[in-house]
């Protein structure tokens, strides 16, 4: 309560300088001098007006940006131009900046017509980005790899977190978002991955500050984190249309001076700035709509039961054959069976709007931005109302919640800066956001939507899920339930949908302020102070009937309290004014401070149906967790320009932290850049700039809270692992036990060392850029459990103990094919290709590994098949399997167990490949007794996209963007499910009894009777062959076979399937109106857009979508009932005065 006391005050602080700033300030400046005015339009070398474009006095405040016609219009006042000049710059975005000496000879001098075009640049050499701790550099001097989002890319996006619209924007940004369902989560990487505890997300700082970018798993510390409704993650809470800029950090070279925190790169945003000049006011409106964008297959022919017969509440669908119209023996003349498409029936269209209005304006010394949204997204999930419309009564129900799946956003920010005197400017920001989240529990927990959608059998209707007479939860598997607590195997996706209820209420504020003091021409300070806090509210309720622990209902409340502190001191020496050297310094010292509460209350056994208050439960347990993070650091950062081509960066940071062990408080982290601008030498005609580049860097991960402590636990709380339980109690009274894990007081932050080389090229006069870069990383120190001798008193310690190696290139070509008054076309080609391997864990290398029984060579979990080994690609599945070649496998291979078993790769009979499967004599695999190394891992040979865009004359403009993922692998776990349970549509190729019944009225003589026969190498995927002495033996694909052979327990390399995937990412077209004239509206500027997301996806994948992703945190390639994907369609109008 004392820290959110003390941030309300500083944000209280913060709001008071920017109202001081902009209601005092600015108008006592506008009326207090006389002005200048300068105006004029500013175009292409084509004519086109340029929009946006940047108009500025150098050595100034002043500024100005051209409105929808192009046009500007810059005021000032008159007592800072007593030397009667000024030098004005203009710059826009793909286009080369134009300087511009103006003379005064009089107050009266006409300066109205000043109109300029500019020369295509579609590498943007002349502009400039943030490269780190607010310095600064051109884009032509950068010897490390930064990219550039331009915010149009992600105001235009209908997603409400940014990290989804940077899709196919990025060259190595790789980014999957989870499902379709309102406000998801995506997880991001950057160059693939280099740890195995540690989180993958890059660092995020907004306007100078770090925030907090966790994305904290809902649920309980008890459930599965797989079984986890979405939680959005706090990258959502930002709106789009505040930023200005963003640039991402993609190597350690270019993220070293964030140290021990960018080891995962960082990703730099600016916001939006007032300008001088008209206030400018602009009004935003967004309506859309969203639908799944596949049916999952799912058979229809076979209802349910077990060996063929119908059996009420049976979770199988092995029951009786249909006679419905798809199946081959469907007999019109009589009674049809009655199937249900479970999937379509319970999808709808869901729907998203979005308001945003912002006002900016400002002077020669003061400026200030303001603006306000709210976002909502409704998943496409029947609501409760029209589920209603599809029973005969509901009986009066109140359901938990109406609408199972949305996702709402308020966010206010303002931001002003007043210059105080000649040397000193103030500038304050502070962002506030409300996020009201009702999510859907996801992936493969029981509890969860998909499980009971995809697994309950054709035949049986899943409305209405309250059984009429008793209104208790009613499901395949407990159809006419006789308590409220039911006997369900899985829930009723109806029942998910509206009783359970999965809440999420966040307010969350984050800002900072500046100062910068000009202590002399040549030294210039600057300090940042930026704060981020959230307090995040979540409800989980499952009530009585919800398949978990017998029914008996749950309830767990959660609040998470996230909160960081940033203090951030630079001086900057620039050395051409003092001593005309060509170099430039920064030094500076930060501090941060981070730390997360998070208190739960458990109620189980509920006592009252629909009432939740923690009162209410007859068990009620709490649990507590607190963390807290102290960083200190010291840094420096040189330049220097030599010879105007050759351009050398150099740095060094010293982080010390209080997760790092006492034994090594202390860690520096060091890069080194330079690029030589060659055509500055020699160069081809047709190549009008060219540069190489060098970098290496090293960045770091910090270790996890608490690794280098040993506590103790309570045991009501907390398994005791493989410990002993010698009594924890006393006189009744609970005691503590020690910790499994030992402390390690030398734990070092993970570190990345990598070297990156490049070359950037602009051709035939700045139409053509191509941007290529090589790199080569490698994280040694990589954080995770390692087993101890049972004499320490534990299980495991967290240790230093791994290397994982990536290694890739990245290729960008622009093309500004045509650039005509009438007709311009814009076109982006990136390609991005990564290899990863893991090269020592534990002190055992690859190659050692190689030579070692596997049950030495150390191995960890990262997700429910993937793992990480020495000498394997990071996350490559470990599973179940079929006896297959090229692994060694001793088996009965001739399944007599009167002979002894044969290693199958030494069978000379046999010419094989490896993973072919070995069939014995009976026409079926034999199944290998342990996990084996599949080969199969979820990262993409290479990802890409290709954009284009074209503008027809001065109003139209039409872009699509193609993203591209090629290679990788997803462990589709949930087929093997359904063919145990008989509901996939592959299991249509069943053998049924009745298929050799006489009897039956399908029966056919030759032809039903070869139904559901055929050899085992029919069922086979990836070109793997069947081999044995039953190659060709005719089996019956029964459900012994399928729940035996195919299901859960078995093979799943057989289900790995190929993860590539192109989408059609975006479609969009938009109408400039320019100025209307209406003046009840004001006469504003009125654009429309008109764009469509995700519409196409040509892609082999037979489940929902490739790009899913069962865990919200981390890649895993796994789908285990994971949630649907989405299409958008969008219109937005758009208004600017």
């Amino acid at each position: 309560m004392f820290s959110k006391l003390i941030l309300v005050q500083f944000f209280n602080m913060i709001i008071k300088i920017l109202l001081y700033i902009v209601f005092i300030f600015y108008p006592l400046e506008i009326f207090s001098s006389d002005v200048f005015t300068i105006s004029g339009k500013i175009t292409s070398k084509a004519g086109q007006e340029l929009v946006g474009a940047n108009v500025i006095i150098l050595g100034t405040s002043n500024g100005a940006a051209t409105d929808v016609n192009g046009n500007y219009r810059l005021t000032f006042l008159q007592n800072p131009f007593e030397n009667k000049s000024l030098i004005l710059k203009v710059s826009y975005i793909g286009y080369q900046s134009f300087t511009d000496t103006l003379k005064f000879d009089n107050v009266n001098q006409d300066f109205s017509k000043l109109n300029y075009s500019l020369s295509a640049d579609v590498m943007e050499l002349e502009s400039v980005v943030v490269t780190g701790i607010g310095i600064q550099q051109e884009t032509r001097k950068l010897g490390v790899s930064i990219e550039s989002v331009r915010k149009e890319k992600v105001e235009s996006s209908p997603e409400v977190s940014l990290v989804s619209a940077l899709r196919g924007n990025v060259s190595g940004l790789e980014i999957r978002k989870t499902s379709g369902d309102a406000g998801t989560n995506a997880f991001f990487r950057i160059r693939g991955t280099g740890t195995i505890s540690g989180g993958h997300e890059p660092l995020v700082v907004i306007d100078g500050s770090p925030v907090s970018t966790r994305t904290i798993d809902s649920g309980g510390r008890e459930t599965s984190e797989r079984g986890h409704p979405e939680s959005a993650s706090r990258m959502a809470d930002i709106n789009m249309n505040d930023i200005e800029s963003i640039e991402v950090l993609k190597g350690a070279a270019a993220s070293a001076i964030y140290g021990s925190r960018a080891s995962n790169g960082v990703i730099l945003i600016t916001t939006k700035s007032g300008t001088t000049g008209k206030t400018k006011i602009s009004y935003k409106t967004t309506y859309g709509i969203s639908g799944m964008n596949k049916i999952y297959p799912l058979q229809q022919r076979f209802g349910q039961g077990d060996a063929g017969d119908f059996v009420g509440g049976n979770s199988f669908s092995w029951g009786k054959t249909l006679n419905t119209k798809n199946a081959p023996w469907f007999n019109p003349s009589m009674d049809e069976d009655e199937v249900f498409d479970h999937v379509k029936d319970i999808t709808g269209i869901g729907n998203n709007f979005e308001q945003v209005v912002s006002v900016l304006g400002g002077n020669e010394k003061t400026t200030f931005y303001f603006s306000m949204s709210q976002s909502y997204e409704k998943a496409h999930w029947q609501t409760f109302n029209e589920y209603e419309n599809t029973v005969s009564t509901t009986f009066g129900h109140e359901p938990t919640r109406k609408i199972p799946s949305d996702f709402l956003r308020n966010t206010f920010r303002i931001k002003g800066s007043h210059l105080l005197s000649d040397k000193l400017t103030l500038t304050g920001s502070m962002s506030y956001s409300n996020v009201r989240a009702n999510q859907v529990i996801r992936a493969h927990s029981t509890d969860g939507l998909a499980k009971g959608l995809l697994s309950t059998p054709p035949d049986f209707n899943l409305r209405p899920y309250l059984e009429p007479s008793t209104q208790f939860h009613r499901s395949s598997t407990d159809p006419f339930p006789q308590t409220r607590q039911g006997d369900h195997s899985w829930n009723n996706p109806y029942w998910v949908l509206y009783e359970l209820s999965q809440t999420q209420n966040v307010e969350r504020v984050y800002g900072n302020i500046k100062l910068r003091y000009d202590i002399s021409p040549w030294i210039n300070l600057n300090y940042i102070l930026g704060s981020d806090f959230s307090i995040d509210e979540r409800n989980d309720i499952m009530p009585i009937g919800t398949y978990r622990s017998g029914g008996i209902g749950r309830y767990i409340h959660e609040d998470i309290l996230d909160q960081e502190w940033d203090s951030n001191l630079t001086f900057e020496f620039d050395l051409k004014q003092k001593y005309k050297l060509p170099i430039k310094l920064v030094a500076g010292h930060n501090l941060n401070s981070r730390s997360l509460k998070r208190f739960e209350t458990t109620g189980e056994d509920q006592v009252l149906p629909n009432y939740y208050q923690i009162e209410n439960y007859t068990s009620v347990n709490g649990d507590q967790y607190l963390s807290l993070i102290h960083l200190e650091s010291f840094f420096m950062q040189g330049t220097i320009d030599l010879y105007d081509q050759l351009y050398i960066t150099s740095a060094l940071r010293n982080d010390g932290s209080s997760t790092f062990g006492p034994a090594d408080r202390r860690h520096n982290f060091l890069k080194f850049s330079a690029a030589w601008e060659f055509s500055k030498l020699f160069v081809p005609n047709f190549i009008n700039f060219g540069k190489l580049r060098f970098a290496y860097g090293q960045a770091g991960d910090e270790p996890n809270v608490y690794a280098i402590f040993s506590g103790y636990r309570s045991p009501s709380l907390f398994s005791a692992g493989e410990k002993v339980n010698l009594g924890l109690t006393y006189n009744g009274v609970t005691g503590y036990r020690s910790d499994d894990e030992v402390s390690n007081f030398r734990i070092r932050p993970e570190r990345r060392h990598e070297y990156e080389l490049g070359a950037d090229i602009s051709l035939f006069d700045g139409s053509v850029g191509i941007s290529t870069t090589i790199y080569n990383a490698i994280n040694n120190d990589v954080i995770y459990n390692v087993d101890v001798t049972p004499s320490t008193g534990a299980d495991e310690m967290t240790a230093n103990g791994a290397s994982i190696g990536n290694k890739g290139i990245e290729f960008t070509i622009d093309y500004r094919a045509i650039d005509t008054e009438k007709l311009k076309w814009n076109s982006k080609l990136i390609y991005a290709s990564n290899k990863n391997s893991v090269l020592e864990m534990n002190g055992i290398t690859g190659s050692m590994a190689k030579i070692m029984s596997e049950d030495l060579v150390p191995s960890r979990g990262i997700a429910k098949f993937s793992e990480v080994s020495p000498g394997r690609e990071y996350a490559e599945f470990k599973v179940l399997s079929w006896a297959r070649f090229g692994y060694g496998m001793v088996v009965d291979h001739d399944l007599n167990i009167n002979t002894p078993d044969v290693n199958i790769d030494t069978l000379k009979d046999y010419s094989w490949s490896k993973n072919d499967v070995y069939v014995a004599k009976n026409g079926l695999p034999i199944m290998y007794s342990q996990k084996i190394w599949s080969g199969y891992a979820p990262n993409p040979d290479w990802t890409g996209s290709f954009f284009n865009e074209l503008s027809i004359g001065r109003k139209l403009k039409i872009s699509c963007l193609i993203d591209i993922s090629i290679g990788g692998h997803i462990a589709n776990y949930t087929k093997n499910a359904l063919y145990e349970w008989g509901t996939h549509a592959d299991t249509d190729k069943r053998y049924h009894p009745d298929f050799d019944n006489p009897n039956w009225h399908g029966y056919q003589e030759g032809v039903s009777t070869n139904w559901g026969k055929g050899t085992f190498q029919e069922l086979l995927n990836h070109n793997h062959k069947s081999i044995g002495p039953g190659q060709d033996t005719i089996i019956t694909y029964s459900q012994n076979f399928y729940e035996n052979y195919m299901g859960r327990n078995t093979d799943v390399i057989n289900n790995i399937e190929d993860a590539s995937y192109a989408k059609l990412r975006e479609l969009s077209l938009s109408y400039n109106f320019g100025k209307i004239n209406n003046s009840y509206l004001g006469n504003p500027g009125v654009i429309v857009r008109l764009s469509a997301q995700d519409l196409i996806t040509w892609t082999k994948y037979s489940g929902w979508d490739p790009e899913t992703n069962m865990y919200q945190d981390r890649i895993s390639g796994e789908d285990y009932f994971n949630q649907p994907q989405t299409w958008r369609a969008n219109l937005a109008l758009q208004l600017n005065w």
